[in-house]
C-alpha cells in the first residue's frame, strides 16, 4: 500500500467544488484546462498572501521572513512575497540572479548551501546580500580570500550542525551529525578567534536548519536552544550578533496526515521557548526563518488530464498527460499528494496514477482509493506549489509545463508552455 494510505483533501477557501466544477479562486479549472492546456500548474495568489501574513503572526518579532526560493522561484511569486516585505533564502547564483530581478531587497537575502562557487561568492559580494551561511571552514577561506581581495569584509553567518533529529524523510533532514550541512559546533566554537580577528570577515549571525515538513515543533525548540546558547557564546566573545536564524520546516497538509501537523503558532511558540530558555531572547537579536513550502506549497495545484484508463492484472492504472517530470516527489521521496477530479464523480475503488514517462517511477498515487474517472477528464493534484515546477526537467523530451497565477477572477500566464522548438534551443549542431 501506499505510503498514507487515506485520501483526504485538505481543505482551503481557494480550491472548492461549484456547480459540480473544481474552482481556484473564482476561476474553473475547466476554462483554464480550455484556454491554456495540460499539464499545466495553476496557483491562487491570495493562498500566497494569506500564507505569509499567517506566518508573519506566527512568530516573534522582528522577524524577517526569508523564502526559501528553491521551492518555487518564478519571479511573479518572488515579486508578490516581495511586496509583502519578504526577503529570501537562496543556495545559488541562479537563484540570487532571481531575486534580484525580482527587486527583493539585498540586505534581506541569505545565501545558503555547502559548495558555492567563487564566481557565487563575488556575486552575492557585489549585490550587499545580508550574509552568507558558511558550513565549513574551506568554504570560510575562500570567502576570506575574495573579501581581502576585493577590500571588503563579508557578512557571513555560522550555520551550525545541532544534531536534532527532525523526525521526517531522510532526504529534508538536514540538522543531524551525518548530513553534509553546517558545521559542528565545536569546530564552529573554535572558529571564533579567527572570525573575530579577521579584517575581511563580519560575522553577522548564527543559524541552523534541522529538516523539512516538521511533524511537531519539538526538534524546533530543542534546535532553538542549542543555536540560542551558541549565540550567547559569541556575544560573550565579543562578537556582534545581529540576527539569530531558527531555519525552517515549517509544514503543509498534502492529505495523507493520520494527525494534523502542529500549527503554525506552535513553531512561533517553540522559537520563542527556545531563545528564552538559552538566554538568546536578551540578546536583542533580530530574529530570521526559511520558508518555502509554507509559502507556496498549498497555493498551487498540478492539473491534468487523463489519457486513458487501463486494467491490467487485476489493477486500475489512470494515466494522465502529467509525468514525474512535471512533479517528482512521489517518485523521489514517496510522497502523498492529494488527487482530486476536476468535475465531481462517484468513488472508482483504488487505481495506480501514472504519467506517461517510461519509468516505473512515474506516478502521482499507487493503490489510492481514485474516483471514476474517464479518457478525457480532468484531476488536480494538490499541494503542488512547492517543488513542482523548481525540480521539473524536459526528461523523455516533455516541454517545461505552462504556470498560471489566479486572483479573483484574472488567470494570467506566469510562465508559457515550452514549444517543442524550446527543447533544442540551446543545442548546436556544428558542421
Amino acid at each position: 500500500m501506499e505510503r498514507g494510505s487515506r485520501a483526504d483533501v485538505p481543505p482551503s477557501p481557494w480550491w472548492a467544488h461549484r456547480d459540480g466544477a473544481l474552482f481556484c479562486d473564482a476561476v474553473s479549472l475547466e476554462s483554464i484546462a480550455e484556454r491554456f492546456g495540460t499539464p499545466t500548474f495553476v496557483y491562487a495568489a491570495g493562498a500566497i498572501d494569506a500564507a505569509y501574513d499567517a506566518l508573519a503572526a506566527a512568530v516573534p518579532q522582528p522577524c524577517l521572513i526569508a523564502y526559501a526560493i528553491k521551492a518555487n522561484s518564478n519571479l511573479a511569486i518572488l515579486e508578490r512575497l516581495g511586496r509583502r516585505g519578504c526577503g529570501a533564502d537562496i543556495v545559488s547564483g541562479g537563484e540570487l540572479a532571481r531575486c534580484l530581478e525580482a527587486g527583493i531587497d539585498p540586505g534581506k537575502i541569505v545565501f545558503s548551501g555547502v559548495g558555492k562557487t567563487d564566481a557565487e561568492l563575488v556575486m552575492a559580494l557585489d549585490a550587499s546580500i545580508r550574509a552568507i551561511h558558511v558550513e565549513s571552514v574551506p568554504e570560510i577561506d575562500a570567502i576570506e580570500a575574495i573579501a581581502r581581495d576585493r577590500g571588503a569584509a563579508a557578512p557571513i553567518t555560522l550555520r551550525v550542525n545541532p544534531d536534532v533529529d527532525p523526525q521526517t524523510h531522510p532526504y529534508i533532514a538536514t540538522g543531524l551529525h551525518d548530513t553534509k550541512f553546517g558545521l559542528e559546533l565545536d569546530v564552529a566554537r573554535g572558529l571564533l578567534p579567527r572570525l573575530l580577528a579577521s579584517e575581511h570577515l563580519r560575522l553577522e549571525g548564527v543559524a541552523c536548519h534541522v529538516g523539512s515538513q516538521l511533524k511537531s515543533a519539538e526538534p524546533m525548540a530543542d534546535a532553538t536552544e542549542i543555536l540560542g546558547r551558541f549565540a550567547v557564546e559569541c556575544v560573550a566573545a565579543g562578537a556582534q550578533l545581529r540576527s539569530i536564524d531558527a531555519g525552517g520546516g515549517w509544514p503543509i497538509r498534502y492529505g495523507d496526515e493520520e494527525l494534523d501537523y502542529a500549527p503554525w503558532a506552535a513553531f512561533g511558540a517553540a522559537i520563542t521557548a527556545g531563545l528564552r530558555t538559552s538566554g538568546a531572547d536578551a540578546l536583542g537579536l533580530e530574529l530570521i526563518v526559511e520558508p518555502g513550502r509554507a509559502l507556496v506549497g498549498d497555493a498551487g495545484g498540478l492539473l491534468t488530464r487523463v489519457v486513458f484508463v487501463k486494467e491490467q492484472h487485476g489493477k486500475r492504472f489512470v494515466i494522465v498527460d502529467a509525468a514525474m517530470t512535471e512533479l517528482i516527489r512521489p517518485a523521489l521521496y514517496d510522497a502523498y499528494h492529494a488527487v482530486v477530479p476536476v468535475r465531481a464523480t462517484e468513488p472508482g475503488g483504488p487505481a495506480d496514477l501514472v504519467g506517461p514517462v517510461c519509468e516505473t517511477g512515474d506516478f502521482f498515487a499507487v493503490d489510492r482509493e481514485l474516483p471514476a474517472v474517464a479518457r478525457g477528464d480532468l484531476v488536480l493534484l494538490r499541494g503542488a506549489g512547492a517543488y513542482g515546477m523548481s525540480m521539473a526537467s524536459q526528461y523523455n523530451s516533455r516541454p517545461v509545463a505552462a504556470e498560471i497565477l489566479v486572483g479573483g477572477t484574472d488567470a494570467t500566464v506566469i510562465r508559457r508552455r515550452q514549444t517543442y522548438a524550446d527543447l533544442w534551443r540551446e543545442e548546436a549542431r556544428p558542421g
